[in-house]
C-alpha cells in the first residue's frame, strides 16, 4: 500500500510582495511532484481543508497553481481519507470540504471521513487523531488530524499544522503514542506579537523540545521554516536533544539537500534578482485576471547561485 498525505502546495503575500518568480519555479516543481505521487499512491489523506493541504477544483495560478485538472489527475479513482468537514472546524473549512468532497464523488474517488478511525492494509496499520487544535486551543482556525502509520515495530506520525504543537492537547496525542519518528509542523514564530502570542510561541517551542527529546527522529516543516532564524533555532533544539540520541532536522535536511527558505528570504530575492518587467505588469493586474494568467516567468533574469527553492 502507497499512501501520499496532504497533496497540496500553495504560496502565500509576505513583506507586500508577491511570491518572487523563484518561488513559482519551486510551486510548479512541486506540482508535478504531486502529480508523480498520486499517480502511485493507492490511498490520499487530507488533514484539514486548507489549501496548502489539498488541491481544491478550481483555477488558481496566483497561488496554488490549481484547477479541475489538476485536481482530477491527483484523486480520480482513489481511496481518499479526510477530516470530518461538519465537525470541529469552521465556516470556510465546512465549505470547502462540501465542494471537495462533491467533486471527488464526480471523479469516482471514495471519499471516507476518518477523525478517530483506523484501516488495515495488509501488515500496515493507518490510524488518524481526534481532531487536533490548529495551533492555540481554542483557535478560530479549527482543527486538523494526525496520521499513525504503524507497520512491525515502526510507528510514524504525521501532524500538520499543530504548530509546534501549541496546544496541551495535540502534544499528549504525540508524546502518547510514542512514535520512532514524526513530522510536525513547527510554530509561526514569525507571527510573534502579531497574529500570535508570545506566550503561546514560546510553548509551541518548548513542546517541540520535548518532542524531540522523547521521539528519536523529528522532521518540522511549515510555519517554523518561514522565519529566517528558524535553522538557528533548530540547531539549538539539536545540540540539546543529540546527546540523548535525539535528532531533529528539516525535510529538505532528511533527504540529504540544504534548506533554502524562499518565503522568509523573499525581500533578499527581489533585490539579488529582479524580477522581469513583464512579471511586475503581472503583479498589477486585477485578483480576477491574475488568478486565470500564469505569472510570466521565462523572461526573468537569473542569477546563479543563491536561493533557489524553498521549505
Amino acid at each position: 500500500m502507497k499512501m501520499l498525505i496532504d497533496p497540496g502546495v500553495a504560496l502565500g503575500p509576505r513583506f507586500r510582495l508577491f511570491p518572487h518568480p523563484e518561488e513559482y519555479d519551486a510551486l510548479k516543481d512541486s506540482r508535478q511532484r504531486i502529480r508523480e505521487y498520486a499517480r502511485m499512491a493507492d490511498v490520499l489523506t487530507l488533514s484539514h481543508y486548507h489549501h496548502d493541504h489539498f488541491t481544491p477544483n478550481f483555477t488558481d495560478t496566483t497561488w496554488l497553481a490549481s484547477s479541475a485538472r489538476e485536481a482530477r489527475d491527483i484523486y480520480h479513482d482513489k481511496t481518499v481519507l479526510v477530516k470530518d468537514a461538519r465537525s470541529s472546524t469552521n465556516v470556510s473549512q465546512r465549505r470547502r470540504g462540501w465542494i471537495f468532497q462533491s467533486f471527488c464523488r464526480k471523479i469516482q474517488a471514495e471519499i471516507t471521513v476518518a477523525d478517530g478511525k483506523s484501516f488495515d492494509y495488509g501488515d500496515t496499520k493507518v490510524r488518524f487523531s481526534p481532531a487536533l487544535p490548529h495551533g492555540e486551543d481554542p483557535t478560530e482556525l479549527g482543527s486538523v488530524l494526525a496520521t499513525v502509520i504503524e507497520s512491525g515495530s515502526e510507528k510514524f506520525i504525521h501532524a500538520s499544522d499543530i504548530q509546534g504543537p501549541i496546544s496541551e492537547t495535540a502534544l499528549q496525542f504525540i508524546l502518547s503514542e510514542r512514535p520512532s519518528a514524526v513530522i510536525v509542523g513547527g510554530p509561526p514564530t514569525y507571527l510573534a506579537g502579531y497574529k500570535a502570542s508570545e506566550d503561546s510561541i514560546k510553548r509551541g517551542m518548548n513542546s517541540l523540545t520535548m518532542i524531540a527529546k522523547k521521539v528519536p527522529l523529528v522532521v518540522v516543516d511549515h510555519h517554523l521554516l518561514r522565519a529566517q532564524e528558524s535553522l538557528q533555532e533548530l540547531s539549538v533544539i539539536s545540540a540539546e536533544v543529540k546527546p540523548l540520541g535525539g535528532s531533529i532536522m528539516t525535510a529538505a535536511e532528511y533527504i540529504g539537500e540544504q534548506p533554502k527558505l524562499l518565503e522568509a528570504n523573499r525581500r533578499k530575492l527581489y533585490e539579488e534578482n529582479p524580477p522581469s518587467r513583464q512579471f511586475i505588469k503581472w503583479t498589477k493586474l486585477n485578483k480576477e485576471k491574475q488568478r486565470l494568467i500564469k505569472p510570466p516567468l521565462e523572461k526573468t533574469r537569473r542569477k546563479k547561485g543563491g536561493i533557489s527553492e524553498s521549505c
